[in-house]
């Protein structure tokens, strides 16, 4: 086995892992089942289907197999960068507009799911009927899109036009966390860890602009050569990223590290059993766990 096979085998089991790891904790706890979590592991599950669908041959299979795991893979590729564009989106809104966001946190997730996903699909009908599918070498031999000028052409004006927005997005995140931080150095307002916030928001924002940054160099054929493992990489510093929260590390402690967990946080199982029985203090919960994300 090539030394490029094996390292592609042991990210996509990293991704496995995370992926597997999420679904577990949320069955375990009731406190991961908000929306923000579920936005967590909604992402995670694109990263583990887009990798893991790359691993299945499908060159002795019929054309159908064929064109659908090159549409699906086309998909899923701009399904992964609208959805951290979307995961900024709801930052902003849940920090900037917290109102709005509370009052429509439902329609908020679905709608942005919904039009991530006609996005991702419209994109790849096109591409599907301006080109032929072609195989890649990888670990096994998956089929994608073809290339030409005009596909490259929508790409980048797709990459383009959401990174624009994530950057404008982070942009007035950035100083709108930068003036509360200001405000609480001169005691006019309480400090709720801003500068942690501030630190948060800057490392998403080089995050997801490096998957888009990657794109334009795959797109240029300027990275030619371990293509699928700098992608693998790529999906598991997002992945990392995006699931290393307050929020599933505490609850990850809770389960693995019970004793030491009430020990530091004493009032956590009196609050929660009381938090059971209360339903309106139970909706207060939820709310102050939405953004744990950010935490």
């Amino acid at each position: 086995m090539e030394f490029e096979q094996f390292l592609n085998y042991i990210l996509n089991v990293i991704i496995i892992i995370i992926t597997f790891y999420l679904i577990f904790l949320m069955i375990k706890s009731k406190n991961l089942r908000v929306y923000p979590c579920y936005n967590v592991l909604y992402l995670s599950i694109i990263l583990f289907i887009d990798n893991i669908l790359r691993l299945i041959p499908t060159a002795s299979m019929p054309d159908f197999f064929k064109y659908s795991q090159a549409f699906i893979l086309v998909c899923l590729d701009k399904l992964l960068l609208t959805t951290l564009v979307a995961q900024t989106i709801i930052i902003y809104l849940g920090v900037c507009q917290t109102n709005v966001y509370f009052n429509h946190e439902r329609l908020i997730y679905f709608s942005t799911v919904f039009i991530n996903l006609m996005i991702g699909s419209a994109i790849s009908i096109t591409f599907l009927k301006l080109n032929d599918i072609t195989n890649y070498g990888g670990l096994s031999v998956y089929y994608y899109c073809g290339f030409d000028k005009t596909k490259e052409l929508i790409d980048t004006i797709f990459n383009s036009v959401f990174l624009f927005i994530n950057t404008m997005i982070t942009i007035v995140l950035l100083i709108y966390i930068t003036g509360k931080k200001n405000d609480a150095k001169l005691g006019l307002i309480e400090d709720l860890d801003y500068g942690h916030h501030h630190t948060k928001i800057v490392l998403m924002f080089i995050i997801n602009s490096l998957l888009f940054v990657e794109s334009y160099l795959i797109i240029n054929d300027i990275i030619v050569n371990y293509v699928d493992a700098i992608y693998l990489i790529t999906c598991i510093v997002i992945d990392i990223y995006y699931t290393m929260n307050k929020i599933i590390i505490d609850e990850t402690m809770k389960i693995f590290c019970k004793k030491w967990y009430e020990k530091k946080y004493p009032l956590i199982k009196k609050n929660d059993s009381i938090t059971d029985e209360d339903d309106d203090e139970g909706d207060t919960r939820k709310k102050n766990s939405s953004f744990s994300e950010d935490d």
